[in-house]
């Protein structure tokens, strides 16, 4: 176990070797990699029968790999693997997912229409998917701050890669964390007043932090699309699924929401049920994200997201 352990080592390392030399660039690695997945067969057989790179340039980078992660390996005898799979932690947040958005559910219902029981209120006020600082919020700005850290430690694997997108990729891993903040602090819901009262919004601009928030959208999207463009196909679409998923709750629900106060209130049933889809769509778009990012991760790893090794004098970090 530990001889293919190192094995896959060391070919993770030839990869990393070839790419910086310039022998073969991402595209290709990632077409090998997709073949690997395939065909179960080695890098340096896909890339040999490929014409890409020489069986000889192969065989010197390997001897001088595998010494030095030999030499690395007595150096570092104690070793810690986390592996988080991309489809397990999907399958975890929509489990969570699901459980919210029908206790906030059943809990508005419960309100509305049963007689008042022990923790009725209480029950219903802690999963309300309209309020602050309750089990829904706490969950979502969670998310929010994983999706961050998650980013973080991307934006440190393409800045060791030399990667020309690490600053799109920081600059990611700052906008959810100020998401994640604006979840717990709610500093959207301070701009409806002045944004209403200044440019005089009713119906479905009754929300009116939607209008400088699809400013920003537009403007994300400028700044964004080269980035966007140039990510491999199955990244990119998640990527864009879960954007468009999430911006059709938080904007295109508000909306709606917007209206539906404006006609109704915020006590009618159509405003509990609009509430309802707007947080599982939010909620549902940042889970996708999620599953992109670890993805894209495991595209590079073969499913593991991260493994730390523990040394006695030093600490790797290998992606």
């Amino acid at each position: 176990m530990k001889r293919a352990e190192n094995n896959i080592d060391v070919e993770k390392l030839l990869a990393e070797s070839l790419t910086k030399a310039g022998l073969i660039d991402e595209k290709q690695l990632c077409s090998v990699v997709k073949q690997q997945q395939v065909s179960k067969k080695s890098l340096e057989t896909i890339l040999v029968e490929r014409g890409w790179v020489k069986p000889q340039t192969i065989t010197y980078f390997k001897e001088n790999l595998q010494n030095s992660f030999e030499q690395q390996t007595i150096l570092e005898p104690e070793n810690i693997t986390i592996n988080l799979s991309p489809k397990l932690a999907f399958r975890v947040f929509i489990t969570i997912i699901s459980f919210l958005v029908s206790a906030g559910l059943i809990g508005s219902l419960s309100q509305r229409y049963l007689p008042d029981f022990f923790l009725r209120d209480a029950f219903a006020i802690a999963f309300n998917l309209d309020g602050e600082m309750n089990i829904p919020a706490f969950y979502s700005a969670s998310a929010l701050l994983f999706c961050s850290i998650i980013l973080s430690f991307i934006t440190y694997i393409k800045k060791n890669r030399h990667d020309s997108y690490t600053l799109y990729w920081g600059g990611l891993s700052f906008i959810f964390a100020f998401l994640s903040f604006d979840e717990i602090a709610s500093l959207h819901e301070h701009m409806v007043g002045p944004v209403r009262t200044a440019l005089g919004t009713s119906g479905f601009l009754y929300f009116a932090w939607v209008i400088p928030a699809s400013i920003g959208v537009l403007i994300f999207l400028l700044v964004f699309l080269k980035f966007i463009t140039n990510l491999n196909a199955n990244t990119r679409n998640l990527f864009l699924i879960a954007g468009a998923t999430f911006i059709a709750g938080a904007i295109g629900c508000e909306l709606v929401g917007g209206y539906i106060v404006s006609v109704y209130t915020k006590e009618s049933i159509f405003y509990i049920f609009e509430v309802t889809l707007e947080e599982l769509l939010e909620q549902l778009g940042v889970a996708i994200f999620i599953y992109g990012l670890l993805s894209h991760i495991s595209f590079y790893t073969k499913d593991a997201f991260l493994k730390i090794r523990v040394p006695h004098r030093n600490r790797t970090y290998v992606a």
